[in-house]
């Protein structure tokens, strides 16, 4: 069974990247607009490199472009409800390129700006049905500090990968993703590897 991994070089794709690392998967990464695109492609491109996974990218960037109008200050993440398009964008691609599964990594957790989403997976989840592609979210009803654990546990380097919804070369350390991560290094009692502004 070919699977396609959404990636954005963080810690919760790159665990679950790592702990199926053993099965036959594509990484899939999305260049939509946001301001981290350039640290995460880095990321992804480095682990997917270490497992010896091919990596396809997939530029959008104008549709992100295209959601940051109006604004009189670009957003960080030109599409709140992100999710509604890339996931639907990955289960297309896949029944094209003869994938059968997706996979998300995603945990349980709230997302600060898309409240909404375990709604919209599990919808996306039956649009998947639909489409004859699986979409699998293996480590949902995990919190992220559970996932990092598992993430490490399999080779993964946390500090080999990047949260900050900012895009600078070190996390900024106070933007909802980063204050995220901390808090998963914390529950662990693990010292937080991450180079913070």
């Amino acid at each position: 069974m070919r699977s396609l991994l959404l990636m954005s070089g963080g810690l919760d794709s790159t665990a679950v990247a790592f702990s199926i690392k053993e099965r036959d998967y594509d990484c899939l990464f999305l260049d939509y607009g946001q301001r981290s695109a350039k640290m995460q492609r880095r990321y992804v491109k480095e682990n997917c490199g270490k497992l010896g996974k091919r990596v396809i990218e997939l530029d959008i960037k104008k549709l992100g472009d295209f959601f940051a109008e109006g604004y009189w200050m670009r957003p960080h993440e030109p599409i709140v409800h992100r999710n509604v398009i890339l996931l639907a964008i990955a289960i297309t691609y896949a029944k094209e390129k003869g994938y059968d599964k997706v996979i998300l990594a995603t945990v349980n957790e709230e997302c600060d700006y898309e409240t909404n989403k375990p709604n919209i997976i599990r919808e996306l989840k039956r649009l998947g049905e639909v489409m004859g592609i699986e979409v699998n979210t293996p480590y949902i009803n995990l919190g992220k500090s559970l996932l990092l654990k598992i993430g490490i546990s399999h080779g993964m380097d946390p500090a080999k990968t990047y949260s900050c919804l900012l895009g600078h070369e070190k996390h900024c350390g106070k933007c909802s993703q980063c204050l995220h991560r901390k808090l998963a290094f914390k529950a662990l009692g693990l010292i937080d590897p991450t180079q913070y502004i």
